[in-house]
């Protein structure tokens, strides 16, 4: 009977755990907050945005975007981001994604979206490198590719991204675009966890049951007390070779 119960449960968290990554990875809208702007931003920054200013320029987009200080008027929050963007502002990059993932006032096209996702993406935007790696584990907008989708949820799970490390730990856990690894998945079900995120604690407890633990990192300390013997060794070695001694 206790064998019989074990394989129900299981079975039941094999169901679960297969319902979760498929209901993960699944193509869904980008989630977007609307940019805070106040209606003073405006009227401080156009002046700026039309010398060509690229944060002005942004911000000004995002008083169209959001209508204040101005009509709201899509179409040309799209112009002034473009204008930033030309001027390396990351941050318009992104919501210039995030217009073309929901056609917002542009065409709705995931290949320009995965394009500019991946502009922002390649100078570290966190949101940007998370909606990348779901364009590479979807085949949304360009080549599905299961190993650059793991490299950017790492990366951005790395600069704090909930959603990103919940994406990572599954794909760890189950071997996907890399080595199976369930000591870093439990790592980052956790880390997903700490913000609440879906049911990433969930998830980290059933591999709990499964007799995993994270993995375990030296302590700063523990890594001077090495580099001081390895100092003290290194100077032991240069005496002896003074004096012939070994």
């Amino acid at each position: 009977m206790t064998k019989i119960i074990n394989s129900y449960k299981k079975a039941l968290m094999t169901g679960v755990m297969f319902f979760v990554t498929t209901l993960c990875f699944a193509s869904s809208p980008v989630n977007y907050d609307m940019p805070t702007v106040s209606p003073d931003d405006y009227t401080e920054n156009i002046s700026l945005a039309r010398q060509g200013d690229g944060t002005a320029a942004r911000i000004v987009g995002d008083c169209f975007l959001t209508g204040k200080g101005v009509d709201r008027d899509v179409n040309q929050a799209w112009k002034w981001y473009a204008q930033a963007a030309g001027k390396g502002d990351n941050e318009a990059r992104y919501r210039i994604a995030v217009l073309y993932s929901e056609g917002n006032g542009v065409r709705q096209s995931d290949e320009e979206a995965a394009y500019w996702f991946g502009r922002a993406a390649k100078n570290g935007h966190p949101l940007a490198l998370l909606h990348l790696a779901d364009c590479y584990a979807t085949g949304r907008g360009l080549i599905a590719d299961n190993r650059i989708a793991a490299e950017n949820y790492w990366r951005a799970a790395d600069r704090g991204v909930a959603e990103a490390a919940y994406k990572l730990a599954i794909m760890l856990r189950d071997g996907v675009g890399m080595p199976q690894d369930k000591s870093m998945a439990l790592k980052y079900f956790n880390q997903a966890a700490a913000s609440d995120y879906a049911d990433a604690n969930l998830l980290a407890q059933f591999l709990v049951q499964e007799g995993v633990k994270e993995p375990v990192r030296k302590s700063v300390a523990s890594k001077r007390t090495g580099n001081v013997k390895k100092g003290k060794t290194s100077a032991a070695n240069r005496k002896s070779r003074k004096t012939g001694k070994r």
